[in-house]
């Protein structure tokens, strides 16, 4: 049903732009500089994109080397796209598959909807996803690891929804489900996210944190996440030169190794260092300032933390300047 499959694409797209809009509140926005005759050509070759996606697809073979050539020039298109309107500051490498993956999800679905439904929603999508960071006057400055996260989301969403059984199929295949993979996948999903905001909260005895730096390659790496069990007179009391602990420092909390132990007939003072600094941390702390001790790590678990706080400070320095 073409109607069905218009009325999916135009729900969930005003979704997607007022997700993205709503992260732009904590992230900030740009202001676009819009030129007209861009603007135009811009959208007229979305469309004749997904125009002529459409023709290929119903009129060509599905072993057509054609198009195998309009996926490679289209994800090539895209990764040009969302690469301009979303700088980053993650290394090319890196940034280039995460766009090359992204982009590769996207023609699928696109291809997919062409392909079994029709191709007007499909340039829809297209005027939202490349067209709208670039014609729109207000666009929030995601960068491109958000930006792929949200886009990712918007089409799996959106092909979930396109491709789902009809209801009878459903039904059918109901009793099948409850005792299949996805069943305890989704169990499993839900408890991690739970387990996920206790450890966030902090108001339990271990808490979670993001590494925004290398300053303790090769032991923990940026984008990391560590446990911290909460600092307590008992364990204080027990730390040792080599242990690596957290604490404040101004408004940011610091993960780095006791270098050292300093006792007093009052005070027990700790003088720290990152792995990779070549120096001591200039500030003794004490105990006040110890938030509490690394216990465990969790590789890459934190980069999406870490990539929101660089954006946000990248626009407070802008703000200032």
């Amino acid at each position: 049903d073409k109607t069905k499959i218009n009325s999916i694409y135009i729900i969930f797209t005003i979704l997607y732009i007022i997700s993205i809009y709503l992260v732009g509140a904590f992230v900030g926005y740009l202001k676009i500089k819009i030129k007209i005759e861009q603007t135009i050509y811009l959208i007229l070759l979305l469309a004749i994109i997904e125009i002529f996606r459409y023709v290929l697809i119903t009129k060509a073979s599905k072993s057509s080397n054609e198009s195998y050539i309009l996926s490679f020039i289209l994800i090539a298109f895209d990764v040009l796209i969302l690469s301009s309107s979303s700088p980053t500051n993650m290394p090319n490498t890196i940034t280039l598959i995460k766009l090359v993956l992204t982009s590769a999800i996207k023609n699928a679905m696109l291809s997919y909807t062409t392909g079994n439904f029709t191709y007007k929603p499909c340039i829809l999508f297209s005027l939202i996803v490349s067209g709208l960071p670039s014609i729109a006057p207000i666009y929030p400055n995601l960068g491109n690891y958000i930006t792929i996260v949200l886009l990712v989301a918007y089409t799996l969403t959106i092909f979930y929804n396109i491709s789902k059984p009809t209801r009878k199929e459903e039904e059918e295949t109901a009793n099948e489900y409850e005792r299949g993979f996805l069943y305890y996948i989704e169990r499993f999903a839900l408890v991690l996210v739970i387990v996920i905001i206790f450890f966030v909260s902090g108001v339990f005895k271990y808490s979670i944190s993001a590494i925004a730096s290398d300053s303790m390659f090769p032991e923990i790496r940026k984008g990391d996440a560590v446990i911290i069990e909460k600092a307590d007179e008992k364990n204080i009391a027990q730390l040792e030169k080599g242990m690596i602990i957290a604490f404040k420092e101004g408004e940011q909390v610091i993960t780095h190794r006791i270098f050292d132990i300093e006792e007093t007939d009052e005070k027990k003072y700790f003088i720290t260092k990152g792995d990779n600094n070549p120096t001591k941390d200039v500030t003794k702390k004490t105990k006040d300032d110890i938030i509490g001790i690394v216990r465990f790590k969790i590789p890459y678990v934190g980069y999406p933390s870490v990539e929101i706080s660089e954006i946000k400070n990248k626009n407070k320095q802008e703000e200032k300047e």
